[in-house]
């Protein structure tokens, strides 16, 4: 009775270990994206929609616009900058 219990615990273990190892082996790596950034500087002058449709037909997407300039040297009315991103 114990050798039957045994028995059946090993075939068990090992039909989860062959169900494990199928498994893994059908496990899909997807390589990780790798992405090119960068930062546009407009001014109040400048036309952004003409200057991000260019760049947008580079393949550059728009992430994010925020309203002020880092430096106070760039500080003007309307100042703005663009951050976009692409893949590699």
């Amino acid at each position: 009775m114990k050798n039957g219990f045994h028995l059946v615990l090993i075939l068990a273990a090992l039909l989860c270990l062959a169900g494990w190892t199928a498994s893994a082996q059908y496990t899909r790596i997807v390589p990780r994206q790798a992405w090119e950034y960068r930062q546009v500087n407009f001014d109040g002058n400048f036309d952004m929609t003409s200057r991000l449709n260019h760049l947008g037909n580079e393949g550059w997407q728009l992430v994010a616009v925020t309203s002020s300039c880092p430096s106070l040297s760039q500080i003007s009315p309307g100042c703005k900058i663009a951050y976009l991103k692409r893949e590699k």
